[in-house]
């Protein structure tokens, strides 16, 4: 699922930070995920404390149109530890499927090692990683952090199925945006691509400690995705609706 790749790792840019520690809290947000402007799939991604680790959970399906038709799913799975206000994952599971026919990978990190092994359909492979890379998946976390700071431009490494890739983003300034959850002052993160077709673009609320609101990806002259938040709890209560934007 290339287009879910693009859009859960800037679908989900944010971490909940505890009043007085750089901890997060357990949350659940859905998203309605427009192809084309029309309703076709849900994602839903959760973050729990489970013993001494945190699970980061990603699941989407197809509800609508040709989406429901072919049960297009995906699913994600990131567990790890935090490390000096960090997430840092161990382990890393992905697997789509569109029409009965699926695909998975998995990655392993070792931080004494500084390495991460990827297992695909086409074989095992050894990768050196920083002290910041994420996977897929818990790049929403590092990327939230780093967003609560006062850089313009971020640069993240990504454990990819046999590669690390350097995502770069923009930073561009504030403004209020209508959503689900009412208006909120948002900041847009848009995806640096060179030589490419591709775009995509994700709006973080800082209300909400930069939860990504809204996130679109697409291809010149192609379709179009477009994620909208539409529920969001913490620590298992609903958050509270906000007033609407000004006319």
């Amino acid at each position: 699922m290339t287009v879910l790749r693009w859009i859960l790792p800037l679908a989900g840019l944010w971490l909940w930070q505890a009043a007085m520690a750089d901890m997060p809290r357990p949350f659940e947000a859905v998203y309605e995920i427009r192809v084309d402007g029309k309703p076709r799939l849900e994602s839903r991604i959760s973050l729990s404390q489970e013993g001494a680790h945190w699970v980061l959970r990603s699941t989407t399906t197809g509800t609508r149109g040709l989406a429901g038709f072919l049960n297009i799913s995906s699913e994600e799975r990131s567990e790890g530890v935090w490390h000096e206000g960090q997430f840092r994952p161990h382990s890393y599971q992905h697997q789509s499927s569109v029409a009965g026919a699926g695909e998975q990978w998995e990655a392993t990190f070792d931080w004494t090692a500084r390495a991460v092994t990827t297992r695909t359909e086409e074989g095992e492979f050894k990768l050196e990683i920083g002290a910041d890379t994420s996977d897929p998946l818990s790049l929403i976390l590092a990327l939230g952090k780093r967003l609560r700071g006062d850089e313009h431009e971020i640069s993240a490494e990504v454990v990819d199925e046999d590669t690390i890739d350097v995502h770069r983003f923009q930073r561009k300034p504030p403004h209020l945006m209508q959503t689900a959850l009412g208006c909120v002052e948002v900041t847009e993160l848009e995806r640096m691509r060179e030589r490419s077709q591709r775009y995509s673009s994700g709006w973080y609320a800082k209300e909400f400690s930069y939860l990504p609101v809204r996130v679109r990806h697409g291809k010149r002259g192609g379709k179009e995705f477009d994620m909208r938040i539409l529920h969001l709890s913490l620590d298992g209560n609903p958050a509270i609706a906000l007033a609407d934007c000004p006319l």
